[in-house]
């Protein structure tokens, strides 16, 4: 029983001792130092906060992630990024590009239709991508059957041209 009350006495003094060293700890501390998370620095310059420009943050955004569809050059589109659950909770993150070409034989007066109705159509497109990665449990590069058929669906919605190939700049699960 001796053994047993000096246990808890010790337990106790510990936890006092404990106790007083942090409220000293506080009551020492300096909390004027500290600064909100919002809160302009004022020994930076003004001029230095100011330094990136409004293009440079738009341009560093499209570069995060973009859900834009872009022409890239004479023959080629990005849909931008995708974040595609796919099976049992796992995400994709990818990024894909379409090789296109025009179907009309007028090619020298209407270079342009291509690239406008891929632009237009550009949130149907993404939509048709997504649902066909979406409903596919064998999500990957090399699997050509889901690539051909996101180039099959994506064919049914174009008149003006037509996609030949489709590539994955960017292919992660997690």
């Amino acid at each position: 029983m001796l053994k047993k009350s000096i246990k808890i006495l010790i337990y106790l003094v510990s936890g006092a001792i404990t106790l007083l060293l942090l409220a000293y700890g506080v009551s020492q501390s300096d909390f004027s130092k500290i600064r909100k998370y919002d809160e302009i620095d004022s020994s930076t310059p003004r001029a230095r906060i100011n330094t990136h420009s409004d293009l440079k943050d738009k341009i560093a955004k499209e570069r995060r992630y973009s859900t834009r569809v872009k022409i890239k050059n004479g023959s080629m589109v990005t849909l931008g990024d995708f974040s595609i659950n796919i099976s049992r909770g796992k995400i994709l993150t990818t990024n894909i590009s379409l090789k296109y070409k025009n179907n009309k034989s007028n090619n020298f007066l209407n270079t342009n239709n291509v690239e406008n109705e891929i632009i237009e159509k550009g949130a149907i497109l993404r939509s048709s991508v997504i649902n066909i990665i979406s409903h596919n449990k064998n999500a990957t590069v090399s699997n050509n059957k889901m690539k051909n058929k996101i180039v099959e669906d994506i064919n049914n919605y174009l008149s003006d041209g037509e996609v030949e190939d489709i590539y994955f700049n960017k292919f992660i699960i997690n």
